[in-house]
């Protein structure tokens, strides 16, 4: 009995007929999710009429519309800072609180800019907290990073069958061979979709003279 071990890489592109997407991700660090972070922290002090202010620790997710005057969608966490709500300093003036009792949160906003009168408009719910312990830890998406999914799904299956085809009509084997166990699989999200998947094959009775694909009477065989 024959067995391989095999890597399969997969690229699938959007069609350039496909309606696109209402929303796209951004970079965390991009200087207009920046803007838009920036406008709604400022908001959320303003509306703060006792207490410290917050600022800005770390964003966490960013999306936003296409085209002009966009929309952002974004997360993001805040920490108390030094500076009380009466003062009216920017955020970015104001130093974190260092203490046992400083508190934290975490905000999800919608920012509309509209570029041409240069305002903004801002819808937004912020959660925070007094015990750091509280915080429900989130991962933040790495744009671009390959990510495991479900190798059950209907989208790896496919792509092994045309992958196992291609492998039959092309090798040198006398037989044909069979999917036995899906290892690995990964998934990229660029201008489309790459898959890195990992699968095991082995050898069937099925011989290719007598058989041009696989079939239900082809069984894993012990012989070779």
């Amino acid at each position: 009995m024959k067995a391989f071990t095999v890597l399969v890489l997969c690229c699938s592109f959007f069609s350039s007929r496909a309606t696109p997407l209402a929303l796209e991700f951004s970079d965390c660090d991009d200087p207009d999710v920046f803007k838009a972070v920036d406008a709604a922290l400022k908001k959320y002090n303003e509306d703060r009429a006792t207490g410290n202010q917050f600022a800005l620790y770390v964003v966490m997710e960013a999306k936003r519309t296409a085209g002009p005057d966009p929309q952002f969608y974004v997360k993001y966490r805040i920490l108390e800072s030094t500076c009380a709500a009466e003062e009216n300093k920017h955020w970015q003036h104001c130093h974190y609180k260092v203490s046992a009792e400083a508190k934290t949160g975490e905000c999800t906003a919608r920012v509309h800019m509209n570029d041409a009168d240069k305002t903004t408009n801002v819808s937004q719910n912020c959660s925070i907290f007094s015990d750091v312990s509280k915080i429900k830890l989130t991962e933040a998406p790495c744009l671009g990073c390959f990510h495991h999914i479900s190798s059950d799904g209907s989208e790896v299956s496919e792509i092994l069958k045309q992958a196992i085809q291609k492998f039959n009509k092309r090798s040198d084997e006398p037989a044909l061979f069979k999917l036995v166990e899906i290892k690995e699989a990964k998934r990229q999200v660029v201008a489309g979709w790459n898959y890195v998947i990992r699968y095991e094959i082995e050898e069937t009775n099925c011989s290719k003279d007598q058989f041009p694909d696989l079939t239900a009477e082809c069984k894993i065989t012990s012989r070779g």
